[in-house]
């Protein structure tokens, strides 16, 4: 198991780690890259770089929500294959801003936001309820309803804890977003494939 750090703010020097990463994981013949995520979101074009790469990743991708992986973070666990959580985990809130944080107007955000859902639907595809809540943290006008519960109104961004993300709905029942929730990686990978059966390479 190789771990990756994706901390802080998402800008170029995160893409370099990743992608160094990666390739370092695709020479050692992983099996699996568990990204430790810690993140208030940052760049969408480094997101979208983070994205493709771990997309050409031909083992397991996991995120790990050590403790937030909010806005530009939410689309990259969106890409890996499993979503863990620390018991304090949140992930959500990721209306596109500018560079700078601030608002981008009307028109532009309609635009990106149309983008990003397209985007997070063709990587969703058979993962559940990801597209549909992943898109209720993107858009607010999105109204996240599952059965005839009604998670997220119009008019706000979603954000999930970990006991959130993992609560069941639908038959068969499935959890909204989360593979588990774990106390850090070990236990993570613990749980996977049993304690003593990996090695983890960070």
């Amino acid at each position: 198991a190789y771990v990756i750090p994706v901390q802080d703010q998402i800008a170029k020097p995160t893409l370099y780690i990743i992608r160094r990463g990666l390739k370092e994981a695709i020479e050692q013949k992983a099996d699996i890259v568990v990204l430790d995520m810690k993140t208030p979101g940052g760049a969408l074009d480094a997101t979208f770089e983070i994205m493709e790469a771990l997309g050409k990743f031909p083992g397991k991708t996991v995120t790990f929500v050590d403790d937030q992986a909010i806005s530009a973070g939410a689309f990259i666990a969106a890409t890996t294959e499993e979503i863990w959580f620390a018991p304090r985990g949140k992930i959500g809130a990721a209306a596109p801003v500018s560079s700078t944080g601030q608002d981008i107007d009307k028109t532009m955000r309609q635009k990106v936001v149309s983008f990003l859902r397209a985007e997070v639907r063709s990587i969703s595809e058979g993962k559940g309820y990801r597209g549909q809540v992943v898109s209720a943290m993107i858009d607010e006008d999105f109204e996240l309803k599952i059965g005839d519960t009604v998670l997220k109104p119009k008019g706000e961004l979603l954000t999930l804890t970990a006991s959130e993300a993992m609560k069941t709905y639908g038959e068969p029942a499935q959890p909204l977003l989360g593979a588990g929730i774990a106390a850090d990686i070990p236990a993570l990978l613990a749980t996977k494939f049993g304690a003593g059966n990996f090695e983890v390479r960070e």
